[in-house]
């Protein structure tokens, strides 16, 4: 009898044991679901579906396109010149004996500006005088007291400091791109934080054989009294140049099968590559001829491959929300 109570009382630990086992498979079975669908719902990290684009987004610098101005420029070294500049002949050849004017004197036309002494020895002492043929400022004085001096021997150089230009010689490769109107810009070295705007006035019809260039002349935009005669100019040179079209950073331009291509960011605010033909460039930029419309982002910093998400750098948003 005790063995069959023992047996009896076995059994309902065995069922009741089994109970248990199904009730925590069907609790640990419905918690995992709550779990999974709090994690597709509320977007968990890492869990799901809840991982947005947004949080993957590759961050980009861009650029919007619209129409602007690219140009190819050439460096040039220039002298600063009076555009009405005269040199000034002594009448007889000597031996200076008397300078009254030095650089930077203004003077009027018929005014004595040196004395030259032409006699010899034993001859009676005869100065010749050496008169200004136009008024302005003598830009320069070549010769001193003492020096000799002929009749083919420019003594003196006067202009104006009001009316100047930049003489330059251009090799002949780049002879085609010359035209008058054409800007360029200009460095000194006694302004280096600054640049001044100036436009071809003319250009030498023919080519110097001794050393393959072209003189060109460029008149300054706006005259400044810190630009002086005789100075050393720099000078970057515009040789082509095209208006309203669109340009983007050589950077910005990738090769894909052989073919010139962007990424453009699409509507959903990923990267989509776009096949464009270009055409002038400079060191740092490239003109767009085709494939590319007003208003396009063109992505041109940070990699990134077709349907890739991105976001402007700097931003919370993706470019389309901004």
């Amino acid at each position: 009898m005790n063995r069959e109570k023992k047996a009896d009382f076995i059994g309902k630990i065995i069922v009741i044991g089994l109970i248990g086992v199904f009730i925590a498979v069907g609790i640990f079975t419905m918690v995992g679901k709550n779990t999974s669908s709090m994690a597709g719902g509320r977007g968990m990290p890492g869990l799901g579906q809840g991982s947005s684009n947004q949080t993957n987004a590759v961050t980009v610098s861009i650029k919007a396109m619209e129409p602007e101005t690219i140009q190819k420029t050439v460096l040039l070294n220039g002298d600063v010149v009076s555009k009405t500049q005269t040199s000034i002949y002594p009448d007889t050849s000597g031996k200076v004996s008397r300078l009254l004017k030095k650089a930077g004197d203004a003077v009027r036309k018929g005014e004595v500006i040196a004395y030259v002494d032409p006699s010899r020895p034993g001859s009676a002492y005869a100065a010749s005088p050496v008169t200004a043929t136009v008024s302005g400022t003598i830009i320069q004085c070549a010769y001193n007291v003492g020096d000799t001096v002929s009749t083919s021997t420019a003594l003196a150089t006067i202009g104006s400091l009001d009316n100047l230009e930049v003489n330059v010689k251009v090799s002949e490769k780049y002879s085609s791109y010359l035209k008058t109107g054409l800007p360029a810009y200009i460095s000194l070295i006694s302004a280096p934080e600054e640049t001044f705007s100036a436009t071809i006035a003319s250009i030498s019809p023919v080519v110097n054989t001794s050393n393959r260039t072209q003189d060109v002349s460029l008149v300054l935009d706006q005259q400044d009294s810190r630009i002086k005669p005789g100075m050393f100019a720099q000078v970057r040179l515009v040789i082509m140049e095209e208006k309203d079209t669109f340009v983007v950073p050589l950077a910005a331009i990738k090769d894909y099968n052989d073919d010139d291509v962007v990424f453009v960011v699409s509507p959903e605010n990923t990267a989509t590559r776009k096949m464009v033909k270009t055409g002038m460039f400079n060191d740092n930029e490239i003109q767009i001829l085709e494939g590319l419309s007003a208003g396009e982002q063109v992505i041109t910093a940070g990699s990134v491959t077709e349907g890739l998400a991105v976001r402007v750098a700097g931003s919370n948003l993706t470019p389309n929300q901004e």
